[in-house]
């Protein structure tokens, strides 16, 4: 009998997520569903399901109960627009090549 949990390299938002208020310095708590795996205190790229980048941030906590991952995470940086951009066309372009985006 086994359990799936999924390994995540980026720290994605939920769709509902307001990107707007994302800023230095500020934590955040999030739902998630199904059991994530995610490092601890390192800096991770901020993303959402479009594929825009938002900056960086830390996950300082990561909690799964009940089929869903309770996460606490810091704003390190935020993105200009150009860095946005630039970060959504190198992303792109590269997943495009390993066949995460078709």
């Amino acid at each position: 009998m086994g359990y799936l949990v999924e390994l995540n390299t980026l720290l994605k938002v939920p769709k509902d997520f307001d990107t707007t208020t994302l800023a230095v310095g500020k934590r955040y708590a999030i739902i998630k569903d199904r059991g994530r795996v995610f490092p601890l205190h390192i800096a991770m790229l901020i993303v959402d399901a479009s594929w825009n980048f938002y900056g960086y941030g830390v996950v300082h906590s990561a909690k799964i109960q009940d089929q869903k991952t309770q996460l606490e995470f810091e704003v390190l940086t935020v993105f200009t627009s150009e860095e946005q951009r630039l970060y959504k066309e190198k992303f792109i372009t590269a997943a495009k090549m390993t066949g995460e985006i078709k």
